[in-house]
């Protein structure tokens, strides 16, 4: 995968330097159970 033109950004000022990238991860239901499902906007897996 490319890396996206913001992180290649702060690479550029930062260099090798340790990068925190925080990420979450969640499971949506409603009442009757179901699970909402998304898709992602920039590689659409």
């Amino acid at each position: 995968m490319p890396i996206s033109p913001y992180i290649a950004g702060l690479r550029a000022r930062i260099g090798h330097d340790l990068l925190m990238l925080p990420g979450v991860s969640a499971v949506v239901r409603n009442d009757r159970g179901q699970i909402l499902l998304g898709r992602r906007s920039d590689d659409g897996s």
